[in-house]
């Protein structure tokens, strides 16, 4: 059971956030974003782990928490209860129990196959509705190519890795912003319904500004086709990301992992798979591509966190059973499960963000080519 830490009692908030094995200054942060309103579940989810309200719900559940079997003579006996109860005030006697009817044998079935990876591209909801549109959203920065996918169901937040909180954002615009380092470490969020966006600024101290329209705090402004975001002192365009469509005459151009921390690619192959992690000296433990060396991002990288397959000219990413947890776009990905990769996707392990994109062609070479 999840509860909601925003409609909890003052009071008990307050000892939750005490007790919470976090720095002064992240509780001092934790105290803000309550009052401001920009809590977030993973906010809760930290508080959570020492709340009082939740280990007295999951004592609960584990002492109502029944079996099958149980479950299924409790019901017979209720049955039978009410079988004798209507025999006694009826009139009628009761007639002779009649004889237990013989069950056809089962026929065998053959044994199941094994489960398994399931290929999942977004959720059941979500894939409907992007089936309608040719195209999603993204952010473009104006200076250099990376894109920023923006979920078209969901919510994402912007901002800037800060290992010291433990609560980084789903897009890290580190890289972005070291020139100026005037991103907060949550800056925005956008929210996605629909395959429509709007956006929201979360207290970030150098602000937020649309069209040249600055945003207040908590504000929500619906984004159009050519809009202009500034982060700071980065500036963004919102436009649509065709989707991509590969066939035998037309492939997937190369495709490559970039860190978002610090800038550094990977290209992935157009064939197999890799494995993304950290590596473990001790053991002799070095994954395909190693994240060690990623500077304080590398610190929240399992050694073997996330593996990319390709197929057929596609990418999927599958996680490994990490600690810390992946997810793509904003949205947590489950153990035994294969999500494919569209060109501004970015991959969150456990805070350390890759940007999933292929190499895009400048006007030069499509000229050299005719």
């Amino acid at each position: 059971m999840k509860f909601n830490c925003r409609d909890c009692p003052k009071e008990i908030r307050e000892r939750c956030i005490q007790e919470c094995h976090a720095s002064p200054t992240v509780r001092l942060m934790m105290r803000r974003n309550f009052e401001a309103g920009t809590d977030t579940e993973q906010m809760w989810g930290l508080l959570q782990m020492n709340c009082l309200l939740a280990s007295q719900a999951e004592q609960e559940k584990e002492f109502t928490r029944t079996s099958p079997l149980s479950q299924r003579l409790k019901g017979e006996t209720k049955a039978t209860a009410g079988s004798a109860g209507g025999v006694k005030g009826s009139k009628e006697p009761a007639s002779a129990p009649s004889p237990p009817a013989v069950r056809p044998p089962r026929p065998t079935t053959p044994p199941r196959p094994v489960k398994r990876p399931t290929i999942v591209k977004g959720s059941k909801v979500e894939g409907k509705k992007e089936a309608a549109a040719s195209f999603r959203y993204c952010l473009v920065p104006e200076k250099g190519r990376h894109r920023i996918a923006l979920p078209a169901h969901g919510e994402i937040v912007l901002g800037r890795f800060d290992p010291t909180t433990r609560m980084p954002p789903d897009v890290d615009l580190s890289y972005e912003d070291k020139e100026n380092r005037a991103i907060s470490r949550r800056h925005v969020r956008i929210i996605g319904r629909n395959g429509k966006h709007v956006i929201e600024d979360l207290g970030s101290t150098n602000g937020t500004k649309v069209n040249g329209r600055r945003l207040r705090l908590g504000q929500k402004l619906r984004l159009q086709p050519g809009s202009r975001v500034e982060l700071g002192y980065c500036e963004f365009s919102y436009v649509p990301i065709p989707e991509v469509s590969t066939t035998p005459q037309s492939p997937l151009p190369p495709a490559y992992l970039q860190v978002a921390f610090t800038g550094r690619r990977f290209p992935l192959p157009l064939w197999g798979e890799v494995t993304i992690g950290r590596s473990d000296r001790a053991v002799g433990f070095v994954p395909d591509i190693d994240l060690s060396d990623e500077e304080e991002a590398a610190q929240v990288v399992a050694r073997r966190h996330v593996k990319i397959v390709a197929r057929s000219g596609r990418h999927y990413m599958e996680d490994l059973g990490s600690a810390n947890g992946t997810k793509l776009n904003g949205a947590r990905i489950r153990i035994n499960e294969l999500r494919l990769l569209s060109p501004g996707d970015h991959l969150w392990l456990g805070g350390c963000v890759l940007a999933y994109d292929v190499e895009l062609q400048s006007k030069h070479s499509d000229r050299a080519r005719r």
